[in-house]
């Protein structure tokens, strides 16, 4: 099952960047979306490769177990996360355009916050969930990572939750000021 979850992982990955490029250069998708992706992508950067520098090839006491082997470097797994990150923002930003009239992203609105933290940790928690129910990999309880349940016999973890609390709000103030500049020129596109 685990290798199952690891390709799908990688080709949705992979698909993400290629999905946000087709559709902005048919004009579907203004620039302000283009480069929300990625500053996403970026801002997902910081904790993949976080996480990844305390993981099992760096660490005795590992942040995250891998429960199946990769067919790959390890490596791999930060780097491909780092395009859903983005992808998982601009869902964000589409959930904002789908729920509340116009104009989206044009001034701080605790409404539009709001929908990109809830699901900034509706995502994480399924996707972790996946990842364990799956047996695909798993966070470990560190004193910075307390447990804050169980799931299929393994650890949910508290970490993680926080990175995508603070995550979505540092990308929704990003995706403002984004928005803001090239909102003078063409307005926001629906993601």
């Amino acid at each position: 099952m685990g290798y199952i979850f690891f390709a799908l992982d990688i080709i949705i990955a992979v698909s993400i960047p290629l999905f946000v490029f087709y559709h902005y250069r048919r004009g579907r998708f203004s620039r302000a979306i283009w480069y929300m992706y990625w500053v996403g992508v970026a801002i997902g950067m910081i904790w993949e490769i976080g996480f990844y520098t305390v993981g099992p090839e760096f660490s005795a006491n590992p942040a995250y177990l891998m429960l199946t082997e990769l067919p790959f470097p390890l490596i791999i797994l930060p780097l491909v996360h780092t395009l859903w990150d983005g992808g998982l923002f601009l869902v964000g930003v589409w959930l904002i355009y789908l729920l509340f009239k116009p104009p989206h992203l044009t001034r701080f609105r605790w409404s539009e916050l709001g929908v990109m933290v809830l699901w900034g940790q509706s995502s994480e928690l399924a996707v972790e969930l996946i990842a364990v129910g799956t047996k695909s990999w798993v966070y470990t309880e560190q004193w910075w990572n307390p447990v804050l349940f169980r799931f299929a016999g393994l650890d949910i973890t508290l970490a993680p939750q926080l990175v995508w609390l603070v995550a979505p709000i540092i990308f929704y103030f990003l995706a403002l000021k984004i928005n803001g500049k090239f909102s003078k020129t063409k307005t926001c596109s629906r993601p």
